[in-house]
């Protein structure tokens, strides 16, 4: 018998802040069905945080078949956490009617505007999107159109689900129900997410979503640093595969520690459970290949063998650049290379009366650019030189002026 999941207990408890905003509702009747709601959510949201997929959490030296099994392990959690999103589902059916203008949404629309609610760089204070409240309409009937919608989403999802897990089930591939669950689970908690900001947000939309759920993080910021860890394993990957392409059988053995050292420390990162399911599972297939090269050849590293690996899987991190036309990121990166310009300009008009504050403005428009890395070749490796050789004052004009065409070579591959 396989070992129980390990388990993060998770609080469904509301936040002192979401717990504030629900007794400031004046609507006694009101006010005790958004706080079932509020219950509901955060129980939902626990369940689904304790389902722990084994791709996130894979050992290095584990085989592929006890890796794999651990799929059985999910079962009790998995519909645990549908159980609980289908009670919420119930109190939201038997409380919110259907408002007479309702109108569906798409998952991908949804998706998208729950993403730029954050805000081009991912730190909006705000809890959701609300347009002005009708003059017509209640508190009550802005909470119903809001729960219904958010509802609808939710009940899709599941719904959508129940014939992609039987699908997968019957594959004889476990990764294709691994990939399900992974997708799901993420579609799942933004759906709840979504909902419980919704309904807290006809109260007051001001709140950051970080005081409701102080583990939000948002969807682009996720972005951001999936991409700049992605883009730092690139440069790493690709310099050991110069170095293993060029290297004798009696050099290649540090070389495929390191390697295999900088994979560990990339799966170790939060940006990691962020990939999607295929793009872990090509990271654990390199892993294992390594790890079996490392401490299972009896005759040495099979040196042929350990560079097919390694330059297949820099082409592999070569193709995840395609994270760039993710709507999110061409958002972002937009907002935040125009604005890098600007000031660059403003650094350029000011550097012949002040060099020190120039200067101090420079390594500024450089930090702000570091959630960029990732989006273009030149830039990445500006970024990662920036500091070695300080600038001195005869040369700050050109340096702009490089960085200035750094940024508009960026700029313009942004769709």
């Amino acid at each position: 018998m396989s070992a129980p999941q390990k388990v993060e207990m998770a609080s469904s408890a509301p936040s002192p802040r979401a717990a504030a905003i629900v007794a400031s509702i004046d609507d006694a009747a009101l006010r005790t069905d958004v706080e079932a709601s509020l219950a509901l959510a955060t129980e939902a949201l626990a369940a689904l945080n304790r389902v722990h997929l084994p791709q996130d959490h894979i050992e290095e030296g584990a085989t592929e078949s006890s890796a794999d099994s651990k799929h059985v392990d999910l079962a009790p959690y998995v519909l645990a956490a549908l159980s609980s999103v289908n009670r919420l589902l119930e109190q939201l059916g038997a409380t919110y009617p259907a408002p007479a203008d309702a109108a569906e949404q798409s998952s991908d629309d949804f998706d998208f505007a729950f993403d730029l609610v954050d805000g081009p760089t991912g730190d909006s204070g705000r809890l959701a999107s609300t347009p002005a409240p009708a003059a017509h309409k209640t508190k009550r009937e802005l909470v119903n159109d809001t729960a219904y919608a958010l509802g609808a989403m939710l009940r899709s999802r599941v719904t959508s689900f129940a014939p992609r897990l039987r699908h997968a089930l019957g594959q004889d591939d476990p990764w294709v129900l691994l990939s399900e669950l992974d997708y799901y689970k993420h579609a799942l908690i933004k759906a709840v997410q979504g909902l419980l900001f919704g309904v807290l947000a006809v109260f007051n939309d001001a709140v950051g979503r970080e005081e409701i759920l102080p583990e939000y993080r948002s969807g682009v910021r996720e972005a951001v640093e999936l991409r700049a860890a992605v883009a730092d394993l690139t440069f790493h990957v690709g310099r050991f595969n110069s170095a293993i392409s060029n290297a004798k059988a009696e050099q290649v053995v540090p070389l495929l520690v390191g390697v295999s050292d900088r994979l560990t420390r990339f799966c170790g990162r939060p940006a990691y459970r962020t990939l999607r399911a295929e793009d872990k599972k090509a990271v654990i297939d390199v892993r294992r290949a390594l790890s079996a090269m490392r401490y299972s050849s009896k005759n040495g590293v099979p040196v042929a063998r350990l560079r097919q690996e390694i330059e297949g899987f820099s082409k592999f991190l070569d193709a995840m650049q395609a994270i760039n036309h993710r709507e999110v990121l061409v958002v972002h990166d937009r907002q935040r290379l125009t604005a890098c310009l600007e000031r660059i300009d403003e650094s350029m008009n000011l550097a012949m009366l002040d060099v020190d504050a120039t200067h101090g403005r420079l390594e500024a428009v450089v930090q702000q650019l570091g959630s960029v890395m990732g989006r273009h070749p030149d830039l990445d490796d500006a970024l990662r030189r920036f500091g070695v050789t300080p600038v001195v004052p005869e040369q700050l004009q050109g340096e702009l002026l490089r960085w200035r065409g750094l940024i508009e070579a960026a700029a313009s591959v942004v769709g």
